[in-house]
């Protein structure tokens, strides 16, 4: 979203025919704009997690340690941005006040070594704080966008478009992957189906916003990191048109469908593999 408003407001147009680079440009911003519609908002996941009971468990966060090995590629440094956001909102929802301060501050450090400044002061870390404290899960979701709103171009604008396409799908990824590892782990019993049901059906809301990340990748200058998502993002696509289709059709139809954790068993491993790709070196 920080990314999409600052690139907004610097892109004009000139007079007469536009260039193939100018309608480009424009169509990626479309794209954006739409996928931004749709983008599930980044605390639903942690704080559904919660509201089922579900453990904080930090292997389900990127450590901090890794953005070091990510300097080296700027691509992999923007998806992880994306993904450090999600994580943000994981520990904002558990109250982990310490580490969701040192993972904003890092995510200020990754904006700029991307060429952008986050702008937020110590106090607007604080309020952050007291927010997290009191649980106020709107002021919470506020301040996380903060983080990205407000921002200053530094790079050059298609490049900029780039940093904005790849780091929505590095959140995009996390939040799902919190959610599939959630009903991955949870024991298989009936109790606890229904219990999850919430978090079933946000993973199989989010087939719209996949398209959309594709979408906007596909307008994207490509090489090998957006080629790579593109390619595995398609396979995720694949397994909503199939399994999770019918998985939703008999949610729909069938009141005495219970579904197992089996069911859930290849969309599971196929988040699991684009996480991985994503936060490796």
């Amino acid at each position: 979203m920080a990314f999409l408003t600052a690139c907004t407001g610097g892109s004009k147009s000139g007079e007469g025919e536009k260039s193939k680079e100018e309608l480009a440009e424009e169509k990626t911003m479309h794209d954006l704009e739409k996928l931004m519609e749709d983008f599930p908002d980044p605390s639903l996941v942690p704080f559904t997690l919660k509201s089922i009971g579900a453990e904080f468990d930090k292997a389900h966060i990127n450590d901090l340690s890794m953005i070091e090995s990510y300097k080296s590629n700027s691509d992999k440094m923007a998806l992880n941005m994306g993904v450090y956001a999600s994580d943000i909102s994981y520990l904002a929802a558990y109250g982990h006040e310490d580490d969701c301060i040192e993972y904003m501050r890092a995510s200020h450090g990754i904006a700029e070594f991307l060429g952008d400044s986050a702008i937020y002061t110590e106090d607007d870390l604080e309020e952050f704080r007291s927010h997290i404290t009191s649980q106020n899960k709107d002021e919470i979701a506020n301040s996380l966008a903060k983080l990205f709103l407000e921002t200053s171009v530094k790079m050059e604008k298609d490049h900029h478009l780039t940093m904005a396409g790849l780091a929505l799908t590095g959140s995009f990824v996390e939040g799902l992957y919190q959610a599939v590892i959630t009903l991955e782990t949870y024991p298989d019993t009936k109790e606890n189906q229904q219990l999850l049901e919430p978090l079933v059906k946000i993973v199989l809301g989010e087939e719209q916003p996949l398209l959309d990340i594709i979408e906007v990748l596909e307008d994207l200058p490509f090489d090998d990191t957006i080629a790579d998502m593109i390619t595995e993002l398609s396979i995720l696509d694949r397994l909503y048109k199939g399994d999770l289709q019918e998985i939703e059709e008999k949610i729909s139809t069938d009141p005495d469908f219970i579904l197992t954790k089996d069911a859930m068993r290849d969309i599971t491993l196929e988040v699991k593999r684009i996480r991985e790709r994503i936060i490796t070196e």
